[in-house]
């Protein structure tokens, strides 16, 4: 399957996921669009309606007069016709006085009480087997003890039909706008999606070693962080490539020398005689460029297995650090009586445990440890202690050798570096880089100072401290 068909389903992919993804929150926007559309709509028929009813009641209050110490009224043919009106459905009104009809219809329903010169109230009703609005209002006349009510009631089939006109508008505009986002939402993933389009066709058209960080301009912001992490990832493979190919071009150099003495010596062997003064040479020779070639091979071996120890969080655990310092420099010991370095171990007072990997921190520790006793003087001494600290537990690994003077400490813990003053010992300059990778690996810190004895080197590891578990 070709690049731009996987770019092709996956964006297929996003419009799917978006589009499933509005449907819910769609909906359930349009419901609560609706049902506040519609309260809208209700209140603001009900609200023109009422002010309609609430005139004609006030027409008609006003059209009561007191003649003779009795209740008269005087409606206009204007309000009759206002009343009257078909298109405004079925208009009923009765004015009462105590609750004895004066005019109007007698049965109407009545929603007054204790009501106040013009107070004003407005209820529903079911009048003759219909639902009705209903508006009272009080007036108090000159000459009247009591005050007279005028209530009116319109049926409600108006008021019904504007709302369901304006309601099917409302759903057809909500319709319309759902339908049109469904269609519109591809068109504008695929949009907002160019940028991408493009970053995929530029890494198409490269070459597969250009592993330069991708452009920004013209990024939109959202994708921006996207684009940053993937330059990181590229930032970090092009680091870990030329990591790879300096590794193989060092590795090469280191193991040319060994090979090439074996080649030579294993040419003197074929034309020696056997017993021979210079086969003798010839397979000591032999034995220390093959001894060297083994030791040359293990070291790229531990710095490749350094390299990419990064070992799972859940690998780790609590580690005594006085019973691991103390494996190493056994481990070490015969080595160290070899070539007749004192080799002491110096545990610290109270338990220190500490949480590592305690397979790769052993292996850590060797390598300081095979350091400080292959470089060291005739006669000298290594001390392997462990210390408690502030914010952590160190493991120190002391002698009393040349030490490594401060203006070359950055520069041996690079690979394959080592002093013009150790050239004439074995070695690869690998140890203290090996050290370093795995302390990183390991979550610990390591550091170069000089022994405390004022003579010599001391590389503290710190570990980070652990909760006995």
């Amino acid at each position: 399957m070709t690049l731009a068909s996987l770019w092709a389903r996956a964006d297929r992919s996003i419009t799917a996921r978006l589009l499933r993804g509005m449907v819910l929150p769609m909906a359930g926007l349009a419901l609560l669009l609706g049902i506040g559309g519609a309260l809208a709509i209700r209140g603001a028929v009900e609200t023109v309606n009422d002010r309609i009813l609430g005139a004609a009641s006030r027409a008609i209050a006003e059209s009561l007069t007191v003649e003779d110490g009795e209740i008269a009224l005087n409606l206009s043919p204007a309000i009759f016709g206002m009343i009257e009106d078909t298109e405004r459905d079925n208009v009923y009104y009765s004015v009462r006085q105590n609750g004895r009809a004066i005019t109007g219809y007698a049965d109407l329903p009545s929603i007054a009480s204790g009501m106040r010169d013009t107070e004003v109230r407005f209820g529903d009703a079911v009048y003759r087997g219909r639902a009705v609005r209903i508006v009272s209002e009080g007036r108090r006349l000159s000459g009247v003890a009591q005050p007279v009510v005028v209530e009116v009631a319109e049926t409600l089939g108006t008021r019904e039909r504007i709302e369901r006109r304006l309601l099917v508008g409302l759903a057809a505009l909500e319709a319309l706008l759902i339908g049109l986002t469904a269609l519109l939402l591809p068109l504008a993933v695929r949009w907002g999606i160019r940028p991408l389009v493009t970053l995929r066709e530029e890494m198409d058209h490269r070459l597969a070693v250009d592993l330069t960080p991708l452009s920004l301009d013209g990024v939109p912001v959202e994708l921006r962080d996207l684009v940053a992490a993937f330059n990181g990832m590229l930032r970090r493979l092009d680091a870990a490539l030329q990591r790879m190919r300096q590794f193989t071009a060092d590795a090469s150099h280191q193991l040319r020398t060994p090979l090439q003495i074996l080649r030579t010596h294993i040419g003197v062997l074929r034309v020696a005689a056997p017993g021979s003064a210079e086969a003798t040479g010839s397979l000591a020779d032999i034995d220390q460029a093959s001894a060297r070639l083994q030791r040359l091979v293990v070291q790229l071996l531990n710095l490749a297995r350094a390299d990419n120890a990064a070992p799972p969080v859940e690998s780790f655990a609590v580690v005594d650090a006085n019973a691991l310092a103390a494996s190493v420099a056994e481990d070490h010991a015969a080595e160290a009586i070899a070539r007749g370095i004192e080799l002491r171990f110096e545990r610290a007072s109270h338990a220190a445990p500490i949480r590592t990997q305690d397979l790769l921190a052993a292996e850590l520790l060797g390598n300081l440890v095979d350091n400080a006793i292959r470089y060291n003087r005739d006669g000298g001494h290594v001390a392997v202690s462990v210390v408690r600290a502030t914010d952590g537990v160190d493991i120190l690994v002391e002698d009393d050798g040349p030490g490594i003077p401060l203006a070359d400490r950055g520069r041996v813990m690079t690979r394959f570096s080592r002093l013009d003053r150790d050239a004439p010992r074995e070695g690869s300059g690998l140890g203290l880089s090996i050290a370093e990778a795995l302390a990183g690996a390991l979550g610990a810190t390591l550091t170069l100072d000089q022994a405390r004895s004022g003579q010599g080197l001391l590389v503290r590891v710190r570990f980070p401290a652990a909760t006995q578990e």
